[in-house]
């Protein structure tokens, strides 16, 4: 990311009573999308009043546990890391866990998001008999913390005090791409009945800057080495499946890819563990019911070393499995590594701990979309991207080998603040003409949910080939859009701020707007052989034949604005000459003696 763009964009975001004195392409960061674990209570695992047992764990792989902890402002992300220890990693920033920040003052430091555990009873040990072990990383994918910038450790004594006992500055120096981990003894100040640990960042407080990653936390009695090791290997990201570039195509173009357009699944193991270990791999694809192997119990070669991370692919994928309605086809890949509860050694008893099992970051299920419209992105927007010009447009590109008809358009608005705002939903054949459509509707109220706002079209547009689907604005406020970046498309973006069109080069990502799609009319023509009125040809060049008993008729543009094009009398009607007309959508206002008919006519 450019980051003098980033905080350009962000002063001007907090500017108020002036407008935006730079228009601008800029990718924000970053927006919430937590992802909760789902509870099971099992006899002999419970939690009560809020007491955690010990030995505890969590890398996170599957949410945000909130039987566990507390989450003040945090947030859960799968993507956002680079080279986990493990899916997913909690974020800490200087905004709230809605992406609001904790001030408007732009220079305002402190305390932002903290990350507070349940209660654990430590009073039967002694000095250095518990360990602390935990994963950081300054910055990941998204703003590397300023050198003032810290992430801090507290534990809380028997008075209930926060004692800090960690800590680490950011600065230029840290890399952004390496998660180090940390071993914290626990004194003996802190062995009670009610030890609490909690994490915390002093940021800047005026939105989602200065980012520390944590993941890959054990609380567990003292493995007497300084390296970190346990006996676990995990998957670390999403299976990474695409259909040529989209993270999601209609169910009615399934059928235009052989099997030769299928890529490979691919994913990566970590083996955290400081000795090589024999492993397979297996990849099911396909849906619920129906899962068909592509790899199955297929042996690494060669045998994973000590702490190696290592990339892996399926074989090739013989077919799509037939579905016969809209749905999703699942990815499921698991490791088989021999990993089982966490345990420990004392002579030679062993202790098994069934509160932690390694197995659960052996699996990771994904799912490719095969409903009603096309995607760069996979659903996974842990960043925002926009423009701030009033009257400014931003569309993303997409082409198709069929023809084919938007019924509407989804777009992911991030920004909770900005609901109600009035934007115009735009589609494009070409850059260098006017919209095919244009309509002007609201920003619909939005909440913390992952879901999209969706703004049905009110008439039929097919497009073939390469087309256009965004929006214009009417303010100088960045509209914040979900920005994907597990599949990079930035060339297919582009925005006009200053009467020309820019292709987007700087931010990297797929924004998430899409357009649905269906291989007929989404609505149904308003004319048949019996109809009072016809109207052809649809769409025009320039002259459309109008066939009725008319007693008068009115146009209008696709702003609603009453359009004076001139017409000829004819003995079945009448003839309208659209010649010099923009292209785009207008609506037809018949009168006849039954009543008022409604036309809408695409001009070409």
């Amino acid at each position: 990311m450019n980051k003098t763009l980033f905080h350009i964009g962000a002063f001007l975001l907090f500017l108020t009573g002036t407008q935006a004195a730079i228009a601008q392409f800029v990718e924000f960061k970053a927006i919430p999308q937590n992802k909760y674990k789902h509870q099971t209570l099992e006899p002999g695992n419970l939690r009560i009043k809020n007491q955690n047992l010990f030995p505890f764990w969590d890398d996170f792989s599957l949410g945000l546990d909130t039987t566990a902890w507390d989450f003040e402002g945090v947030q859960f992300s799968e993507t956002m890391g680079n080279n986990a220890p493990s899916l997913g990693v909690i974020a800490l920033d200087g905004s709230d866990e809605n992406g609001t920040p904790y001030s408007r003052e732009v220079r305002d430091q402190g305390i932002a998001d903290v990350l507070t555990s349940g209660i654990f009873d430590l009073s039967n040990f002694e000095e250095n008999q518990a360990e602390l072990s935990f994963f950081w990383q300054a910055g990941g994918k998204a703003e590397l913390p300023d050198s003032n910038d810290r992430l801090i450790l507290q534990f809380l004594d028997p008075d209930s005090l926060w004692t800090t006992v960690w800590s680490v500055n950011g600065g230029s120096e840290q890399d952004a791409n390496q998660f180090t981990s940390e071993k914290i003894n626990i004194e003996s100040n802190f062995l009670h009945e009610n030890f609490q640990f909690r994490f915390f960042n002093e940021a800047r407080l005026s939105g989602p800057f200065d980012t520390w990653l944590i993941d890959y936390i054990l609380l567990a009695p003292e493995s007497g080495s300084a390296e970190f090791s346990v006996s676990d290997r995990s998957l670390t990201q999403p299976n990474d499946f695409l259909i040529g570039p989209y993270g999601a195509v209609p169910f009615f173009m399934v059928a235009s890819y052989s099997a030769e357009n299928l890529p490979l699944v691919s994913n990566e193991f970590n083996n955290l563990e400081n000795r090589f270990r024999a492993m397979e791999y297996s990849i099911f694809f396909g849906q619920k019911q129906n899962l068909i192997p592509i790899n199955q119990n297929t042996p690494f070669n060669p045998v994973p070393n000590a702490r190696e991370r290592r990339s892996f692919s399926s074989q090739e994928l013989g077919e799509i499995p037939s579905l016969e309605q809209e749905g999703e086809v699942e990815i499921l890949s698991y490791l088989t590594t021999g990993d089982r509860e966490f345990f420990t050694r004392d002579g030679t008893d062993t202790t098994f701990y069934s509160q932690i099992d390694f197995r659960i970051n052996d699996t990771v299920r994904s799912f490719f979309p095969l409903r009603d419209y096309l995607a760069y992105d996979t659903g996974r927007p842990d960043y925002a991207a926009g423009i701030n010009q009033r009257s400014g447009e931003l569309v993303l590109r997409y082409r198709i080998e069929t023809q084919a008809y938007i019924s509407g358009i989804s777009i992911k608005f991030t920004n909770t603040n900005q609901s109600n705002l009035p934007i115009d939903i735009l589609i494009y054949q070409d850059l260098e003409s006017a919209p095919l459509y244009r309509k002007e509707e609201l920003i619909p109220n939005l909440s913390s949910s992952d879901s999209l706002s969706y703004f049905p079209l009110d008439t039929a547009i097919g497009v073939n080939g390469e087309f256009y689907v965004g929006f214009a604005q009417f303010t100088n406020e960045f509209i914040h859009i979900g920005l994907d970046k597990s599949n990079d498309q930035r060339q297919e973006i582009f925005y006009n701020i200053s009467g020309a069109w820019a292709q987007n080069e700087e931010v990297p990502g797929a924004l998430m707007i899409r357009p649905h799609l269906s291989p007929d009319s989404p609505f149904e023509d308003a004319e048949n052989p019996d109809s009072e009125v016809s109207t052809y040809p649809n769409p025009v060049t320039n002259r459309l034949t109008v066939e009725a008993e008319i007693l008068y008729t009115k146009i209008y543009d696709s702003l609603g604005r009453e359009i004076l094009a001139p017409r000829e009398e004819t003995s079945s009607g009448e003839i309208i000459n659209f010649t010099g007309q923009k292209s785009g959508i207008y609506v037809l206002h018949i009168m006849t003696p039954t009543g008022l008919k409604t036309k809408r006519i695409l001009v070409n």
